[in-house]
């Protein structure tokens, strides 16, 4: 027999938990009223309301998520052919529009800067060349018979006006601790104390702010990890990422953290958060070649 919550106040919270796990499975308010066919018992400055309360910070940036857009340009670095012809090639699931392709491929090409995101290296307290990582399963399969679900670290859009802690936040609740933040139980002052990126990596025409975040022992457990958009969480060694020792394809700009990342270990860490690294990811140096033989 299926248990019956009598408590009005236990069905208020497991709804509202469901309705907090849709909203992060989905990444928008809007997406969720549309995958439920516009039908749910709660107006849309309710369900609002009910993201504040829970103190999810809200999705930044486009509605697609940016591995889309990085899947599509790496197809085309490698292709090298048209941007219109790559375009006509990718399934209906694909969600970016040529426009904003375009638009991209030129900050690109004149090396400007439109959206900022947030990366993060997560390690075991006293383990720091032990690196958290996942499979990124959001991205839609941009051509058949390529691997899909590429090893990558947390990471996804910030905003420009917002805090450090805000931005690792929005990270850790989408793509760390999902069930955590349903649950409204994540420990963030454990995890950062006056956050400060060590790295910065220009990815397209986002720049993404790199932090190392140290886990205490009772949060580094696989078992504590959870998302909608990252699967298969592990710990890998830095070594395996620095020098492509794996089986499976890296993220975009998962390798060039990486060696950031080694630096930033064999120097003084006070110097990098002081004056971060900044570089270019082989995506826009390829892209960079590529818009050249564009013009050419």
């Amino acid at each position: 027999m299926t248990e019956i919550l009598a408590n009005p106040e236990e069905r208020e919270q497991q709804f509202n938990r469901g309705l907090i796990a849709e909203y992060l499975k989905y990444g928008s308010v809007d997406e969720v009223f549309r995958k439920h066919g516009y039908c749910l018992p709660i107006s849309y400055p309710g369900f609002q309301r009910l993201l504040d309360k829970w103190a999810i910070v809200k999705a930044a940036g486009p509605n697609t998520r940016l591995s889309e857009a990085l899947a599509f340009f790496t197809r085309l670095s490698h292709e090298k052919i048209p941007l219109e012809r790559l375009y006509k090639d990718m399934p209906p699931s694909f969600r970016t529009s040529m426009g904003t392709l375009h638009r991209i491929l030129s900050y690109v090409r004149s090396e400007t800067i439109r959206r900022v995101g947030t990366a993060l290296v997560i390690t075991p307290e006293g383990r720091e060349q032990t690196i958290l990582v996942g499979n990124d399963v959001a991205t839609p399969r941009l051509n058949v018979g390529k691997p899909f679900g590429s090893i990558s670290f947390p990471m996804g859009y910030s905003r420009r006006t917002e805090s450090h802690e805000t931005s690792i936040l929005r990270v850790l609740q989408q793509e760390v601790f999902t069930e955590q933040a349903i649950n409204k139980n994540i420990p963030l002052g454990e995890l950062v104390n006056e956050p400060k990126p060590f790295m910065f990596v220009d990815i397209a025409d986002v720049r993404v702010a790199v932090y190392h975040i140290s886990l205490p022992a009772r949060l580094s457990g696989l078992g504590n990890f959870s998302s909608f958009k990252i699967t298969n969480h592990r710990f890998i060694h830095l070594s395996q990422m620095v020098k492509g020792q794996t089986d499976e394809p890296f993220r975009v700009g998962i390798c060039e953290i990486a060696l950031g990342y080694q630096k930033f270990l064999d120097g003084p860490a006070q110097d990098f958060t002081l004056s971060p690294i900044l570089t270019k990811s082989l995506l826009n140096l390829a892209l960079l070649e590529l818009v050249t033989d564009y013009a050419l």
